[in-house]
């Protein structure tokens, strides 16, 4: 008889297990080299992702995506690609905004890479701009194929990072952050936490994704504080509560969220702060019923809960309002703003291409801003545009309308569990760099990049999916204990009388 194949299952959690292992290996390492954006550091995240993708790839009907989710990310990674394909150089010339590059080549005809007969204005910038692209998309198909151990794993290596990056910030505030102190990051903020980025927004970007989820993950331990009669007063009560495996969890998260504002408030980010009162009020507000309803605080708890987040929201309104109070009449965004428009207008549909933006806006930078070089639009959304036109427009348009649509779907399939708090949670931290991104440039640094990727992924994960998953689990922690013999209860009496002869078969 011959013997029999491997297994589907047996594939299915050797893909997961390969997938797991370099997720770790990614979400531990890319942060700690100026948040992954060092040649070497990107070097190694980028064959990392190569390596994730090719074991998730290579069996592709076992990632958990749905076709919209598979289109629009097979068209982030298309779209940018295009801008490679070689042109005639008749047609390079007539693409919109195209004059002054051609102009300079009559001026510069040996210039490298001046101007190119291809959809990018700077090719090799493009090249670099598809290349980091590996890193999350990697990211997200691997979570695709993990199981709930895993996934919850990751989620807690995910925090840990946040929490140790918010601990770093604040003794490098805590030293004075200059350039003498071993803690410094080079080019970074002064006066400011940083923690391994050289940016404090994007410090700020980190904890405003994180922070949700360990409150999703503080309500939920609270909702399983259930209700038990004990003897003793109402301190005792509590005491024994918080004694418990969920008491423990609920110390445990409380501390971390704790260390994660105190973090983000030491940045010194205008932006991250307010976002950080809004994530409070956002993550209370979706889980208070949640609490109310099924802990041993009752409603109560919900008051109680919802005190607590407005408290923590307003003692960090005078900070916000002290760090705004500095900078915002010098603040050169709303100048960079509108040379940025105007240059979109100028090449649009088109765009300059991928990664062209700190090449070809000084053509419309305005003389306000001629003293400084400006690499980034600071607001991503209108980078893209610049860069890809009409196909930047229509990415950003497909993932919004994904984004609403899932949490109609989380909403419908309904469930309260561990897992379904956590993407609830991811869902939130999306939310908010989105809105940081108004601003800011986060998904420009390796480190933020993953962390998103894989908070966006855990979110548009099938809801439906992750409750069979979490019931099948709990079927099977419970069944275990009934393998066991269970302990028979002891009879009233004292035993048999001294003179009835025992029974052997039931000795035995």
């Amino acid at each position: 008889m011959p013997a029999s194949p491997p297994s589907s299952g047996q594939d299915s959690a050797a893909q997961a297990g390969i997938a797991f292992t370099l997720l770790l290996a990614i979400m531990a390492f890319t942060p700690l080299f100026r948040a992954g954006a060092t040649p070497l550091a990107a070097l190694v995240s980028q064959l990392l992702g190569l390596a994730l993708v090719s074991a998730t790839l290579w069996s592709p009907h076992r990632i958990k995506i749905d076709r919209l989710q598979a289109a629009t990310l097979v068209m982030l990674v298309v779209l940018p690609a295009l801008y490679l394909l070689p042109l005639p150089a008749v047609v390079a010339d007539w693409l919109p905004g195209r004059d002054l590059y051609r102009e300079a080549s009559g001026y510069l005809p040996t210039l490298p890479d001046a101007h190119s007969a291809t959809l990018a204005v700077i090719p090799s910038a493009a090249t670099s701009a598809v290349l980091s692209l590996v890193l999350p998309v990697s990211v997200f198909l691997g979570v695709r194929v993990l199981r709930h151990q895993q996934l919850e794993a990751l989620v807690g290596l995910l925090i840990v990072v946040a929490s140790l990056q918010a601990l770093l910030g604040l003794l490098q505030y805590g030293t004075g952050q200059g350039g003498g102190t071993p803690l410094a990051v080079e080019g970074s903020h002064r006066l400011s936490a940083v923690g391994t980025y050289a940016n404090r927004n994007h410090l700020a970007g980190l904890i405003e994704m994180v922070l949700p989820i360990t409150l999703a993950l503080l309500f939920y331990a609270l909702s399983r504080l259930q209700s038990r009669e004990h003897k003793g007063n109402a301190i005792k009560r509590s005491v024994i509560k918080l004694g418990s495996r969920s008491g423990t969890s609920v110390i445990l998260y409380a501390a971390i969220a704790l260390l994660l504002i105190v973090g983000v408030v030491f940045t010194r980010s205008r932006t991250g702060i307010a976002l950080t009162i809004l994530g409070i009020l956002l993550t209370t507000g979706v889980f208070a019923r949640q609490i109310g309803r099924k802990s041993a605080l009752g409603p109560a708890g919900v008051i109680l809960v919802l005190a607590l987040a407005a408290g923590v929201s307003i003692g960090l309104a005078p900070v916000l309002d002290r760090f705004s109070a500095t900078g915002l009449e010098s603040d050169a965004r709303w100048q960079i703003f509108n040379d940025t428009m105007i240059g979109i207008g100028a090449m649009f549909p088109v765009g300059a291409g991928p990664g062209a933006f700190p090449f070809a806006f000084p053509a419309y930078q305005s003389l306000d801003l001629g003293w400084a070089f400006i690499n980034r639009a600071h607001n991503d959304y209108l980078e893209w545009m610049f860069d890809l036109g009409a196909a930047g427009l229509l990415l950003t348009a497909l993932v919004l309308l994904i984004y609403l649509w899932q949490w109609g779907r989380i909403l419908r399939t309904g469930g309260e569990t561990r897992l379904r708090s956590i993407q609830i949670g991811c869902g939130i931290g999306v939310l908010l760099l989105g809105i940081h991104e108004l601003v800011d440039y986060n998904l420009y640094t390796p480190a933020n990049q993953l962390v998103f990727a894989f908070a966006l992924s855990v979110f548009l994960y099938p809801p439906e999916r992750l409750l069979a998953t979490a019931a099948r689990s709990h079927r099977r922690t419970r069944r275990t204990p009934d393998l066991l013999p269970r302990a028979q209860p002891e009879p009233m009496s004292s035993g048999p009388p001294s003179d009835q002869i025992e029974n052997p078969f039931l000795s035995r």
